[in-house]
């Protein structure tokens, strides 16, 4: 019998440092109770975690966050137009009182140990008690800030994934940036000429 050894994904160099930035979207995400995550939640992540170029253009944490605020309000944003508690809410379902039940019976946070422990881990479900979804916006551009790796431009991981943000076709990034007054096509340039 031969064995063959297994093949392990090849590690990029963008690999581990975009965890940090992709928990502080999902931060911004949960802060806002917003039941997706998107690229504008990332773009608040990286002026979080990066004040260069997008300081620049004075594009702030909290400048972030309140024009989020306001496109996601509007319906602007690329999530879903619907959420997942309130859709349940009208099947007469309340998810507030589902979690509390689970925890009192299992324990805090023991939705969260179940999905997060070896045998969660192949049930991971996408549903309203765990974490809310990645928008195809944000994996769009997780994907293309990847594929940047291997080329040689932009050099930073936070300037590989603002690019990667502004090519993802983002409705909801777009009407952000406008709102807070910035050009994407001027700030797509100023990211390749940093």
């Amino acid at each position: 019998m031969i064995r063959r050894r297994q093949r392990r994904p090849p590690t990029t160099s963008i690999g581990r440092p975009v965890g940090p930035i992709l928990t502080a979207a999902r931060e911004e995400a949960a802060w806002a109770g917003h039941g997706y995550v998107g690229v504008e939640h990332l773009l608040i992540a990286l002026a979080r975690t990066d004040s260069g170029l997008l300081a620049e253009h004075a594009v702030t944490p909290a400048s972030a966050r309140l024009a989020v605020r306001q496109v996601v309000a509007a319906g602007d944003g690329d999530g879903p137009r619907w959420d997942a508690e309130a859709l349940l809410g009208t099947l007469g379902i309340d998810l507030a009182q589902i979690r509390r039940q689970v925890e009192e019976s299992f324990g805090p946070d023991a939705v969260h140990q179940l999905y997060s422990g070896p045998v969660g881990w192949n049930l991971r479900p996408r549903g309203p008690l765990c974490d809310p979804p990645m928008t195809p916006q944000l994996k769009r551009a997780l994907h293309r800030a990847l594929g940047r790796c291997w080329d040689a431009s932009p050099s930073r991981l936070s300037d590989r994934l603002l690019l990667g943000a502004l090519d993802a076709d983002s409705a909801g990034l777009t009407s952000v940036l406008t709102r807070l007054g910035v050009e994407p096509g001027r700030l797509r340039a100023a990211v390749r000429l940093d």
